[in-house]
């Protein structure tokens, strides 16, 4: 009652939970209406180990919010999802809105549905959110090697606008080209933030064209102008 189903490829939850992905309308998250199997382990514990870095892009959930012991308590996930890392956070007493938009499925309804905050909101928009006033910002499956620098930036700028100082800033699995790869970075660079985890994996299903790159970035104390 609570979807309109009218515009979607999927009528049911049944649908967009299944493994059929190509009928669904949608190729970003297409397994994240799975809560059972897909989203249950997710930030839960690390991801895997790539055995040629020893590294992994999947940071947990534990290992992150102990960078900063008990200082994170309210947060923003800029991702396409249905809510499971504010569900996640919420175990650990940590409160997240998540800002997404309905990419071809109900993906606001469904984060409402499980009893956590969606902000429906385009990349293009400014945060509805007080200037350092955010413990975290956590991104994942959104902003990846599709986005325009100029728009990064724009995005970037916002994000260190409401961000407080020594708050973390989690970019989680975002993937580019391999050959684009240092011009995304000298944007999260030029934020000269304080790098507490920084990993750059090959992307194994894209004949090593492709990488993943993963951080968790602190804000400096900056004086109020």
């Amino acid at each position: 009652r609570n979807v309109r189903w009218g515009q979607y490829k999927c009528k049911n939850f049944t649908c967009l939970a299944s493994n059929t992905t190509g009928r669904k309308g949608f190729f970003k998250c297409t397994d994240c209406f799975n809560l059972t199997h897909h989203e249950l382990p997710r930030w839960v514990n690390r991801g895997e180990i790539d055995p040629e870095t020893n590294q992994t892009v999947d940071f947990s959930v534990h290992e992150v919010l102990e960078i900063k012991r008990g200082e994170i308590r309210i947060g923003l996930d800029f991702s396409i999802g249905t809510g499971t890392f504010a569900a996640r956070m919420r175990e650990r007493n940590v409160t997240i809105v998540t800002a997404t938009i309905n990419l071809g499925a109900p993906f606001n309804e469904m984060i409402a549905l499980r009893g956590l905050v969606p902000l429906y909101l385009t990349v293009n928009q400014r945060l509805p959110f007080f200037d350092s006033t955010l413990d975290m910002i956590h991104t994942t499956r959104f902003l990846d090697g599709w986005i325009d620098l100029i728009l990064l930036d724009f995005v970037l700028f916002d994000w260190d606008r409401v961000l407080r100082p020594g708050g973390l800033l989690w970019i989680d699995g975002f993937f580019c080209l391999k050959e684009d790869l240092s011009d995304y970075v000298e944007a999260f660079k030029a934020l000269r933030y304080r790098r507490h985890k920084w990993v750059v994996v090959p992307k194994k299903d894209k004949d090593d064209k492709e990488v993943f790159f993963s951080a968790v970035l602190e804000k400096p104390p900056r004086p109020f102008r």
